[in-house]
Parts: C-alpha cells; sequence; structure tokens
C-alpha cells in the first residue's frame, strides 16, 4: 500500500492543479479486437491505468479493419453524443492521415501510439496552427531495435555453424510490421554463414503463417531458424512444425513478439527461443502522458520505460505477464519508472 501511495503521489499532484471540471475523456481508436492477443492486453491495461488515473476512457474496435475504423471516426464526429477531449490513435495501414484530415479544425488533442504518420507528415502537419496546438507528441516503440535484438538472439541460440532463416511478417504496409522486420533482415544480412530464404506475409493470423510455414519447410527442408513479427504467426509455426514432425525449439528455432498467454507457456516450454515484447504498455503510457500534457502543457519524459525487451521466463515481468497482474505491471513497468519531480 505504500508502494502504491508513493507511486501516485505525483500524478495526486497533477490532478489537483486542473479542476474537477477538467476531467479528460478519451476515446481510443483500437485497430484490434477486444479478444486478440496483444490488442486485448492494451485494452486491459489502458483501462486500469484509467481507474487509478480518474479518466473517462471508451476504447472502438475495428477488428483489423482500417476502413471500418475510418467509418467507425465519422460516426463519433456526427453522432450527438459529448465529443471526446482527447482521441489516441494508431497509424494502421497508414489510416491515420485520413483519420487526421477529418478531425481538423476539431478542438481535439490527438495523440498516436505504436505507428506513427511519416516525419515528414508529422512535420508538414505542425506547420499548420491547429495542429501544433492539437498534435501530440506520439508513443512509438522502437521496432528496428526489437526485431534485431529477437533475431540476434535467435541466432545466438543455434548450435550449428550455418543458418537459414526464415522471416514471417506481418504486412507490407503497418509502419511497425515493416520497421520491425527490417531489423531483422539487417542484422541476418550482417552475419557472416547466413542465409535469409525468403521473406512472406503471415497478415497477424496463425492460419496464414501455418500454410505459409507448410509450404516453405518443403521448399526449404535445411530451414533451421523462423523469425516472427508476432504471437499468433508463431503459434502457426510451432503447429506446422510439428504436424512435419519437427520440434520448435530443437529442429528449429522460432523467435517472436507479443506476450499472449499461449506463446508464453510456448516460451516457457522452450518451443519459442527468443520473444520479445512490452510495447502494449504504450496505451496506459498515453493515458499518463496526456494527463501530464492537459495539466502542464509540456510533454512527460519516459525513456526509463522500456517498451521493447526480450523477454526472460524467470524474470518478475514475465511471471506479471503470465498472471495478467495488471496492477502490477502498471505500478512497476510504468509508475515507478517515471522520473522524480
Amino acid at each position: 500500500m505504500r508502494l502504491w501511495c508513493l507511486s501516485f503521489l505525483l500524478i495526486g499532484l497533477l490532478c489537483s492543479v486542473a479542476p474537477a471540471w477538467a476531467k479528460m475523456n478519451v476515446v481510443f481508436f483500437n485497430p484490434g479486437s477486444e479478444v486478440d492477443s496483444f490488442w486485448g492486453d492494451v485494452d486491459k491495461l489502458m483501462e486500469f491505468a484509467a481507474s487509478k488515473l480518474d479518466i473517462s476512457l471508451d476504447i472502438i474496435h475495428s477488428d483489423r479493419n482500417h476502413f471500418k475504423m475510418i467509418t467507425q471516426l465519422d460516426s463519433l464526429l456526427k453522432s450527438n453524443t459529448s465529443f471526446p477531449t482527447h482521441i489516441i490513435l494508431v497509424n494502421e495501414k497508414q489510416s491515420a492521415i485520413k483519420m487526421l484530415q477529418m478531425l481538423y479544425k476539431h478542438p481535439v488533442y490527438v495523440q498516436l501510439i505504436l505507428n506513427d504518420i511519416s516525419l515528414s507528415e508529422r512535420e508538414s502537419l505542425l506547420k499548420d496552427p491547429h495542429w501544433k496546438t492539437y498534435l501530440l507528441p506520439a508513443i512509438i516503440p522502437d521496432n528496428y531495435s526489437i526485431g534485431a535484438e529477437t533475431a540476434k538472439t535467435l541466432l545466438g541460440r543455434l548450435e550449428t555453424k550455418k543458418a537459414k532463416v526464415l522471416l514471417i511478417s506481418g504486412d507490407k504496409s503497418t509502419p511497425a510490421s515493416v520497421q520491425r522486420t527490417q531489423g531483422a533482415n539487417d542484422y541476418f544480412f550482417m552475419q557472416p554463414n547466413v542465409t535469409v530464404t525468403q521473406t512472406v506475409y503471415g497478415q497477424w493470423s496463425e492460419d496464414i503463417a501455418y500454410g505459409q510455414t507448410l509450404t516453405l519447410l518443403t521448399r526449404y527442408p535445411d530451414l533451421n531458424l523462423i523469425w516472427t513479427a508476432s504471437d499468433n504467426m508463431a503459434v502457426g509455426v510451432v503447429k506446422a512444425l510439428r504436424e512435419k514432425g519437427l520440434e520448435a525449439g530443437r529442429d528449429v528455432l522460432v523467435s517472436s513478439v507479443n506476450t499472449s498467454p499461449e506463446i508464453l507457456k510456448l516460451c516457457q516450454e522452450g518451443s519459442i527461443t527468443a520473444l520479445g515484447g512490452g510495447h502494449f504498455l504504450a496505451g496506459a503510457l498515453a493515458l499518463v502522458q496526456l494527463q501530464y500534457y492537459q495539466n502542464s502543457h509540456g510533454d512527460f519524459p519516459y525513456q526509463n520505460i522500456k517498451l521493447f525487451s526480450v523477454l526472460k521466463p524467470d524474470s518478475a515481468f514475465y511471471q506479471m505477464l503470465v498472471a495478467r497482474d495488471w496492477s502490477g505491471i502498471f505500478k512497476s513497468q510504468i509508475l515507478e519508472k517515471l522520473p522524480k519531480q
């Protein structure tokens, strides 16, 4: 209890600065589904954070359909309900620019998380007085680095001298997918005795990655490393390996990103050799940032908060992930790592 009190001291002080009527009303356009392994975790930690920060939070899911997300925003703009004070967006399949165009001239603060617009697009928008006020700094994890780090960990566990690698990316347009895959590809390219056989796009789907793996194991029978961009696709890879009579973690080493219960279990069992995660923290961190900005009109430094790392099954954070301990995660991974004021 004492730790919780200390952790919320700063937030309590921030809240006390603003008048009672200034309660934040946030809408988060979640590009995934509420039952999705990653996006569902983003929801749950955000909901816990909102309850602790006294923020009104509504989450709208588009079920991996970025056209639906645009339609949902249009419906919100045309509705008679009270308009939110803040909107959180994700640049899923380059949809954010269209959504920002729809929000232009509306007095609502907008923050992007996880997938940002390009630097040139952001610089262009910030020349406009409206966006200079209402477009806030994005919270973006380093996808390039986690792609390279999981690739490095994966290769480091290989006992043979020569590696043949298959890369299973997410999609061709989402920034996180592009950067994560580029980090892995660049790392493997710089290593001697490593051959990248092919890069395919599993569309974040277990079933698609499963089918791709079955086909490519036949094409490349000496494949010994498979790097994947997400947990759902890695689950499909492990399933395909078993069907082929191969053991993931022994005959073929597999890496992935994300922290669903199923992938955590596979990692503990040794079927997943390298696992990166932590970026689901971005949504809850965004709420902390928005509240700080509302009260100080300044950016809250968060360099001590790790949105990505290669996870170790014996770590305290890993055990919190297994237990889905949102309280412990929010406190230990965000609040306790905020800079002292």
